[in-house]
């Protein structure tokens, strides 16, 4: 499991929403998302149209049991420009 100092209320709702996804329980992660939050799946030319939130709950709900567990990973790429 990922640990965060939450130390501001920015990384309290991070950590929220990581062990919320680690749990794989929609229930927990439904509440972090506003009212209209949209969810949109890239690229945009695979033809799957924008969620409500209600929406994509219904269809993450439907995926979880295919996952025994899932990992949260911070991965940072950095580009240079050859400019």
């Amino acid at each position: 499991m990922v640990t965060i100092d939450a130390s501001t209320p920015q990384l309290k709702v991070v950590q929220k929403w990581i062990d919320a996804y680690i749990a794989l329980d929609v229930g927990k992660i439904d509440p972090l998302f506003s009212k209209g939050y949209k969810h949109q799946i890239l690229p945009k030319s695979i033809g799957l149209g924008e969620e409500t939130k209600e929406e994509y709950a219904q269809r993450f709900g439907r995926v979880l049991p295919v996952f025994s567990k899932f990992e949260v990973r911070d991965q940072i790429t950095a580009f240079v420009s050859a400019g």
